[in-house]
């Protein structure tokens, strides 16, 4: 039997959207029950910051079970909303049951750096993709 591989677009798409910023655009597909991310651009620290509170205010009234964080234009991200996300963000996520993250990203080293530094620090299950359809993936599996 064939296993039939989910689509990002799934998630990514106009139907699916929580909210939109000039710095980020939420989703949430009710049929995935997965939140996700597309950043754009330069960020502040509290639109990082504030970004997260409103998906985990989103995620205590639905079910959740994983985050799609696209951060292929996402710009720096500064070391106070990376110690946030690891000390608030993470540890409520998991208490939510928001098991996996799957990370699409390019190939900057200084991303890659951040990233491998935010897995490492929260000790929770995420993987980096240059592949949307397989970060959905991952979180499905």
């Amino acid at each position: 039997m064939e296993i039939k591989e989910i689509q990002a677009t799934q998630l990514i798409n106009e139907d699916n959207i929580l909210f939109k910023e000039p710095f980020v655009t939420a989703y949430f597909s009710k049929e995935l029950n997965i939140v996700g991310v597309v950043w754009h651009g330069f960020l502040k620290t509290e639109n990082y910051t504030s970004t997260f509170d409103r998906l985990i205010e989103f995620a205590e009234n639905n079910k959740v079970i994983g985050f799609y964080s696209d951060i292929r234009d996402q710009g720096v991200v500064s070391i106070e909303a990376r110690k946030y996300f690891e000390s608030t963000i993470s540890p409520k996520a998991k208490e939510l049951g928001i098991d996996k993250t799957g990370i699409v990203s390019d190939s900057s080293p200084f991303k890659k750096y951040y990233l491998n530094t935010v897995i490492k620090m929260t000790g929770r299950p995420a993987k980096i993709f240059s592949d949307p359809d397989k970060a959905i993936n991952f979180i499905l599996d």
